[in-house]
């Protein structure tokens, strides 16, 4: 995995956290700066760590059988996440009451919008150390980023672009999938 797609995974990920921190963006005009880095710590971590135990699952899976065999499985798993991610795009999200960024209100919406991520963690089971380092930073930190602009988002122009923000994640990742099967099956040979 060349380090653009490594990005794009990453910027990928993160739609669905900026979409969420955008609507947290919405609760408390005077705890901006709080609500986001809050937002930018806990779907950091949870992306993070999401990606990490989907690797070590993968890994577990390649001990009890060969991994090569199951090459279609990571590129399953970016379509799942890319259709999943439309799919949320299309129903409602409601605010809660309060400013929601306690610990026990960020864990649940962390690891909602991490779940992708734990199918995209079996991209990084036949990659060196080196790549599943660069990528579990990259991946917390685009989408710490990302939640940040989400919350600045959402103060100034509300959610009413998270609908196509998320779609537009999941497209990246189901063409990320597409790219992945053909790689694998040597219909193309990308390089990025």
């Amino acid at each position: 995995m060349g380090y653009a797609v490594l990005m794009l995974v990453a910027v990928g990920l993160a739609m669905d956290s900026l979409a969420m921190s955008a609507q947290k963006g919405l609760i408390r005009e005077e705890r901006g700066k709080k609500i986001a880095m809050t937002c930018a710590f806990w779907f950091g971590l949870c992306q993070a760590s999401m990606v990490l135990c989907g690797m070590l699952i993968g890994k577990l899976i390649s001990l009890i059988h060969s991994y090569g065999s199951y090459v279609w499985i990571p590129c399953a798993a970016l379509g799942l996440a890319g259709a999943y991610m439309i799919w949320e795009s299309l129903t409602s999200h409601i605010p809660p009451d309060g400013d929601g960024i306690d610990p026990m209100s960020m864990i649940g919406p962390a690891i909602a919008t991490s779940c992708d991520a734990l199918l995209v963690g079996l991209l990084f089971v036949e990659e060196s150390a080196g790549i599943v380092i660069t990528g579990l930073l990259a991946i917390a930190l685009v989408t710490a980023l990302m939640s940040i602009f989400g919350v600045w988002i959402g103060r100034k122009k509300g959610t009413r672009y998270n609908g196509i923000v998320q779609v537009i994640g999941g497209v990246v990742l189901i063409l990320l999938g597409v790219e992945k099967l053909l790689e694998n099956l040597d219909v193309i040979k990308f390089t990025l």
